[in-house]
């Protein structure tokens, strides 16, 4: 994952200093980013799907804005049925509960995203704590990449989210072009 991580940051990079840039860095680092994270989670037999929505309630539960009415990002990836549904979903939780980032430029989200990427491919490195990992890296990773195509203004299309049981590597995580 560190060669497209190093591409979002390069794409950051270029855009401070004003040289050419391809939203197409961003998108397809996002796309294998999520590649990535499916095939791991396949491989070690995992829903990422499932824990995706776990992480969501847990960032929900511990945020100062939760309250009964607020809107449930755990609730809202369970009843995803497509791409589409799972990126509005994070849309959603990021608009309610990470204002001071969605309220961000573009490019500042795109910086805060490098940074977060970075993490995530350092704790992966050093894998230290296989739970953590799996309940909050790895579905953070499947976030991150959603979030990247978001950002870079894809709409992802309207193919069907698998049952668990179903999750391949093979599923793309793909935007409407």
């Amino acid at each position: 994952m560190a060669p497209q991580v190093a591409a979002v940051a390069n794409y950051c990079d270029h855009v401070e200093h004003n040289e050419a840039v391809s939203a197409h860095w961003v998108t397809n680092a996002a796309e294998e980013i999520a590649r990535l994270a499916l095939g791991l989670a396949d491989e070690i037999g995992v829903d990422l799907i499932g824990l995706y929505a776990e992480r969501l309630g847990m960032i929900e539960a511990k945020n100062v804005l939760k309250h009964p009415a607020a809107f449930d990002g755990q609730a809202a990836v369970l009843a995803a049925t497509t791409w589409r549904d799972l990126q509005v979903a994070q849309f959603e939780h990021d608009r309610y509960y990470h204002p001071d980032v969605s309220g961000l430029s573009k490019s500042a989200q795109l910086n805060h995203y490098a940074l977060h990427l970075a993490k995530i491919v350092g704790a992966f490195a050093l894998a230290r704590d296989e739970e953590e990992l799996t309940t909050r890296r790895l579905p953070d990773t499947l976030l991150f990449a959603i979030k990247l195509q978001t950002v870079m203004g894809q709409r992802f299309g309207d193919d069907a989210l698998l049952q668990s049981s179903q999750r391949r590597t093979g599923t793309r995580v793909t935007a409407s072009r």
